[in-house]
């Protein structure tokens, strides 16, 4: 990942997670320095449209900062990276993807067939939910 890469995803991370919905936690951590990352950017290469990144943690693999530009979104980009996603990871030998859903976002989740795990909980003053996809 270039400099110029990491920083339009960075944009997008900010202005999904801290302007948009106000989460006060800090935006990059630690599991940045492991995760894969996941972007596309569009065609000047100064934007990000899309983004997430899948890390292993307490042996699952783990999906998170799941954002998409307010301009893109409603246009299916978001659900085409996450096919992608789970193209690369069953290419890898992955069984399940779990993630920390933001309940808002549970629907997107459902249409690509992840599965609810366990009771809602807090993180970062949104509501979230435990869900996974058998990648089988």
């Amino acid at each position: 990942m270039t400099g110029r890469e990491f920083f339009c995803v960075e944009r997008l991370r900010t202005d999904s997670f801290v302007t948009e919905q106000k989460i006060t936690l800090p935006e990059l951590d630690d599991i940045d320095l492991k995760a894969i990352q996941v972007y596309l950017l569009n065609k000047h290469k100064n934007n990000a449209l899309a983004t997430c990144r899948v890390f292993q943690a307490n042996g699952k693999w783990m999906l998170g900062r799941v954002a998409v530009a307010k301009k893109m979104r409603g246009q299916h980009i978001g659900a085409d990276m996450m096919h992608a996603v789970h193209t690369f990871l069953r290419q890898k030998d992955v069984n399940y993807l779990y993630c920390h859903a933001q309940l808002q976002a549970k629907p997107f989740y459902v249409h690509l067939n992840y599965h609810v795990k366990g009771d809602t909980f807090d993180e970062g003053g949104v509501q979230h939910i435990l869900m996974y996809k058998n990648l089988q």
